[in-house]
């Protein structure tokens, strides 16, 4: 497994994984985040009722004809309204039916220009001058499995 930097700010640099297996063309945009013209800045995990215990992410991605159909709450993510992708970590696998708690999880790629409104309600959070998080409700929202980062369920 590799990572590369990826700029988000002038002062900070996020580390995006770049872990596809060969057989998945997923490096496409990876010049474009790298020269900071597709931003990628925004990370959802946390959710109201588990926090950041990602071992309970009730938030789920279900395999359909190809695409993946997220549906669930997320919490207090910063720089939605910063970014042009994030990173999703969804349940593909009911905690009940794992071996270990820690399986069964994924996480994708959301491109946030086409998802909000289209299965993802952004809701701002006020809170702290100068810091911006936000509440995401995910209703059916379809995720093209090319997203996928690394392994289903393998999160």
């Amino acid at each position: 497994m590799a990572a590369i930097p990826v700029p988000c700010t002038a002062r900070c640099t996020t580390w995006a994984p770049c872990y596809a297996p060969a057989a998945r063309p997923r490096r496409k945009g990876l010049p474009d985040i790298a020269a900071g013209r597709l931003r990628i800045q925004s990370m959802a995990v946390t959710e109201p009722t588990t926090g950041s215990d990602t071992t309970q992410t009730k938030t789920s991605a279900v395999n359909r004809d190809g695409r993946h159909v997220v549906n669930g709450q997320k919490v207090w993510i910063s720089r939605v309204q910063h970014s042009d992708l994030m990173i999703l970590l969804a349940r593909n696998t009911s905690l009940a039916d794992v071996k270990k708690k820690s399986e069964g999880m994924s996480l994708f790629i959301v491109d946030l220009r086409e998802a909000i409104d289209r299965g993802l309600t952004v809701r701002p959070i006020a809170n702290m001058v100068n810091h911006e998080t936000c509440e995401l409700f995910f209703e059916d929202l379809e995720i093209p499995e090319e997203n996928l980062i690394g392994e289903e369920g393998l999160g």
